[in-house]
């Protein structure tokens, strides 16, 4: 008690040090605290010195003041000093992180930045975190509390690459700051928490935890523990009795869970909510599940979804029930499941308007099982019900047959633009090979398809006036070829028209001779008035020769833009400087886009 009268007191010293010694003189809480250090003082000298002071500092002068307030304070600093307390009675345990091996080399100007980019909002912060991790600057102990708590982060993409990429690496190191946030009845950053956590702690501790999120969490936390509970068979019973939940979220979580456990009772279970009003959340887990008897059983399921079409019962409800049966099936390479699809697919009954969208998926589903009778018995669709499956039957000849017998097939079926079944096999074609310009950006993970093609395929299509189709497939000079591009660029003479540098593109990588004077002739022809150049005009200037280089800086001075002209004057200049090289050289073995790339670097 007489402690605490100190410390009030210190309190009011402190209040009149900033108010003013003058403000002390007749001070009333000074006064209201001078009878009980008067008392106190009766049995303690050191009372009874202080009470004196602040007497003494209540009746000063207005002069004197200031030296008894500062008499005061020491006196009250050296009194409390005296009576701290370092020890305590809880039990001592060493600071969880301090055996961290990660170094604080990095000066805190370029940690700041990163920080930053964990804590604040704004733009360019997820390139700032990609920069910092390719820098190796999560590797710092003073990142780690910022990194798990951006976890939070409003923008998914941010914590998204920390929870797949930064903090996994960091393993052990982030686990005391994964403890410190980690709350059971958070959100999404708090399940992606329990997450890494769950794959830091040894496995006793990772089972209490995962318990207890997934008894007492948010339905969040809860439904990522359940899952993760898959990993513990001992936990079937509980994971069996949270598959009844009345939230949904739950109900997934938990069938995700029984997938990874793929006993008899989990089998048995997926089964059943196949069946149910939980069909929907069923399909994944299902495909997860390794269990032969339960793939068995989504057979058995649609075949009986199948008499029911055929009898024409309740043809909605079937069709959506083998809908989801065939989803279910995506993943499984089982002969069964081939024996499945080839009885939809030949049974007449079934090929009815309600079942479009099974059909489609079970004709994409024949495709994925990779298997060769699979593929075989795609390729006898081509024909089948006004030829609706000739794109599937197409993608299986593609990787079964020879290019030549690939051609000879369907090559009559995509002359006729008219019909379906040739607007499937081009649009088809088209998908084999990634968008043209998203091609050319460095950053791009496409990469040019090695599957070889019979080159009447580039007759025809040149006949069809498909030059996108022409420019993916061309490889080798060829005259026709060449003079088919080069008109087909002088019939849209325009440098901002995108069929126009598509068709130059490819008639630089099949070396044309006069592609650099055609480049320029578009460039020159057109308007002057640009406003950018995009990335794939900046190929294609960069692909011309030196001695094109006082052309590009002429026609730079017609251009009313000064960025423009600008960029145009540097890339003269970046022209010039260019190695003298044969222009055309035989280039192998790269293909289109490696070859552009190379020119670029």
């Amino acid at each position: 008690m007489s402690i605490d009268l100190l410390f009030d007191l210190q309190q009011e010293t402190r209040r009149l040090f900033i108010a003013g010694s003058g403000m002390a003189a007749g001070d009333l809480r000074l006064q209201r605290m001078l009878p009980q250090l008067q008392k106190l003082g009766e049995t303690a000298p050191v009372f009874h010195r202080v009470a004196q002071a602040v007497h003494q500092l209540i009746e000063a002068e207005t002069a004197g003041a200031p030296a008894k307030l500062l008499e005061l304070g020491t006196l009250l600093h050296a009194v409390l000093y005296t009576q701290g307390k370092t020890e305590t009675k809880e039990e001592l345990l060493p600071i969880e992180g301090t055996d961290s091996s990660l170094s604080t080399r990095v000066p805190y100007r370029k940690l700041f930045p990163v920080l930053e980019a964990l804590t604040q909002k704004g733009q360019g912060r997820m390139e700032q975190l990609r920069q910092a991790d390719e820098e190796q600057l999560f590797q710092d102990f003073r990142v780690i509390s910022a990194a798990v708590a951006a976890l939070d982060d409003s923008y998914a993409e941010i914590p998204e690459f920390l929870f797949r990429k930064v903090l996994p690496e960091l393993g052990a190191a982030a686990l005391p700051a994964l403890r410190q946030q980690f709350k059971p009845d958070g959100g999404k950053g708090d399940s992606r928490r329990l997450t890494l956590l769950h794959a830091l702690l040894p496995r006793f501790d990772g089972l209490s935890l995962l318990l207890n999120a997934a008894q007492a969490g948010s339905t969040e936390v809860r439904s990522t523990a359940i899952e993760l509970l898959g990993y513990y068979p001992e936990q079937e019973m509980f994971i069996l009795e949270q598959a009844d939940d009345k939230k949904k979220e739950i109900r997934r979580a938990a069938l995700l869970a029984l997938s990874r456990l793929a006993t008899e009772p989990a089998v048995a279970r997926l089964y059943k909510a196949l069946q149910s009003k939980d069909r929907d959340i069923a399909i994944e887990p299902i495909q997860l599940c390794q269990a032969n008897p339960l793939t068995l059983g989504v057979i058995a399921y649609a075949e009986q979804a199948m008499a029911r079409i055929l009898q024409r019962t309740g043809v909605e409800e079937a069709a959506q029930q083998l809908l989801t049966a065939i989803r279910s099936l995506d993943g499984k390479r089982m002969p069964e499941v081939v024996h499945f699809l080839q009885k939809l697919l030949s049974e007449p009954g079934c090929i009815v308007p309600e079942t479009e969208a099974a059909q489609e998926a079970a004709a994409a589903l024949l495709l994925q099982v990779n298997l060769p009778e699979a593929d075989a018995f795609a390729m006898s669709l081509q024909q089948a019900h006004n030829r609706k499956w000739i794109a599937y039957s197409f993608q299986a000849a593609v990787r079964r047959l020879p290019p030549s017998e690939v051609y000879e097939r369907f090559a009559h079926d995509v002359k006729d633009k008219k019909h379906g079944a040739s607007k499937d096999l081009l649009r088809t074609f088209r998908n084999y090979f990634p968008h043209y310009d998203y091609q050319l950006y460095p950053e791009s993970d496409a990469e040019e398809t090695e599957r070889q093609w019979d080159p009447r395929w580039i007759c025809l299509f040149m006949k069809m006036d498909e030059a996108e189709l022409v420019c993916r497939l061309a490889e080798e000079p060829d005259g026709d070829i060449i003079a088919y591009l080069a008109a087909a660029c002088r019939q849209h003479p325009n440098f901002s028209n995108g069929a126009t540098l598509r068709n130059m593109l490819a008639l630089f990588r099949l070396r044309a001779r006069g592609a650099p004077e055609l480049l320029m002739e578009i460039l020159e022809g057109g308007k002057k008035q640009f406003y950018y150049l995009n990335y794939m005009q900046q190929v294609l200037l960069s692909l011309l020769p030196p001695s094109y280089a006082g052309k590009l800086e002429q026609f730079a001075g017609t251009v009313a833009n000064g960025s423009v002209k600008e960029q145009l004057l540097r890339m003269a200049e970046e022209i010039a400087a260019k190695p003298e090289q044969t222009e055309f050289d035989e280039e192998k073995g790269q293909g289109l886009w490696g070859w552009i790339k190379s020119k670029m670097s």
